[in-house]
């Protein structure tokens, strides 16, 4: 598990820079972390107390470790909060944690209650040992410490729980995948047989077509659960040959003409390039544009993307229109959960990838009836002006 899940230590050093934690903290508690930290054993003893008299937690602690190893785990912790407040390694450390609690399969509740266990015995220390005058600011520096914690530890488990779900999702549509190729295979070998526009062939390009959707979905179940396997690694991306390569995809897999046929792409200068990954912007809008243009008027099929200013002044705007019919506003949402999808032999995954993507570097998408009519999807990415948020 730790190897699958490495520490996001860019994203870390952010959660605790958000937390406020700095220079002038440190000091004010500078004089007193020993008062603290000498009380190292004693916390571990009294931690190790509290949930042993829980059913639920204490059926974990007396299956998965030995309750004196524990005590002497957990006071180490306590003595290393103050001694090393957020170094490096004290953050790598809280990341394992939280990846050893997904280990344990231990509700994070618990795991939350455990850091207002620690914070009541804080302040049972201040109270006996601190001079009035010192207890407030010292009191407000432990607050963030262990809110910075309770971020980092929840970063962990909510990451490895994710990324152990999705590593199964990806194994089943692996394993499937074959048995799928061999079906097509061996139906393409029966409908060769069969007379043309006959019952048979005609029943046998049914299952063609759906073993073909089928084949697609497994690719974007792949897609989807790839997403995961890393962090985003944000760089500034000009969007334009993004859009036009994302476009070209399309092109070679059959799904639309040549894009000068039915794209129109007229960004601003001005808001052109975002800070996101580069791989996952071109996956995004491959979808993104897919949709639009399978949802575009036959008639007339128009795909038209521009960009202006962000919602703030450090994000750029991507809007997305097409020529076909207007979304149901009552529907919308129901397009961005995984197998939705409006097409019959849709996958229902193209949305659910793009916005999982926008996420991920920080952006939002979203998708509303356009005022001329089709649909109008918007995506919100970071500019390189908003580097140290979008790392």
């Amino acid at each position: 598990m730790p190897q699958t899940c490495p520490p996001p230590r860019r994203r870390l050093e952010y959660l605790l820079e958000k937390v406020g934690l700095g220079p002038d903290d440190y000091q004010t508690i500078a004089p007193h972390k020993e008062l603290f930290a000498s009380r190292a054993e004693e916390f571990g003893r009294y931690f190790l107390e509290f949930f042993l008299a829980i059913d639920a937690t204490s059926l974990v602690l007396r299956r998965q470790s030995d309750p004196q190893r524990l005590a002497a785990v957990l006071g180490h912790w306590f003595g290393a909060l103050f001694r090393q407040a957020m170094s490096p390694s004290f953050l790598v450390e809280m990341w394992q944690s939280g990846v050893r609690h997904v280990e344990l399969n231990l509700d994070q509740r618990y795991v939350n209650l455990g850091y207002s266990v620690a914070r009541q015995f804080c302040q049972r220390i201040a109270a006996e040992g601190l001079p009035p005058g010192a207890r407030a600011g010292v009191l407000a520096v432990i607050d963030k410490l262990l809110d910075a914690c309770v971020l980092v530890a929840t970063d962990s488990f909510i990451t490895c729980t994710s990324r152990c779900d999705n590593q199964v999702i990806a194994g089943i549509a692996h394993q499937v995948r074959n048995p799928v190729t061999i079906i097509g295979g061996n139906i393409s070998r029966l409908q060769r047989q069969a007379q043309r526009d006959s019952g048979a062939w005609r029943a046998f390009e049914t299952v063609l077509a759906e073993n073909r959707r089928l084949e697609r979905m497994l690719g974007d179940i792949a897609a989807y659960s790839e997403l995961y396997r890393a962090e985003p690694r944000p760089e500034a991306c000009p969007l334009e040959p993004i859009l036009r390569q994302a476009a070209g995809r399309l092109t070679e897999h059959g799904q639309s003409p040549r894009p000068e046929q039915w794209l129109a792409i007229e960004l601003d200068p001005a808001h052109a390039v975002a800070f996101a990954d580069r791989a996952e912007m071109t996956l995004m809008f491959f979808h993104l544009l897919e949709n639009a243009a399978q949802a575009s008027d036959p008639a007339e099929p128009i795909v038209r993307v521009v960009s202006g200013p962000g919602p703030r002044p450090d994000f750029l705007r991507v809007s997305i229109q097409n020529s076909g019919k207007s979304p149901d506003p009552a529907q919308i949402d129901t397009l961005f959960q995984p197998f939705t999808s409006s097409r019959p032999m849709g996958t229902g995954f193209g949305l659910p990838i793009a916005a999982l993507a926008a996420r991920r570097n920080l952006g939002g998408l979203s998708l509303q009836p356009a005022p001329q009519g089709g649909a109008l999807c918007l995506v919100d990415l970071p500019t390189p002006e908003d580097r140290a948020m979008a790392q």
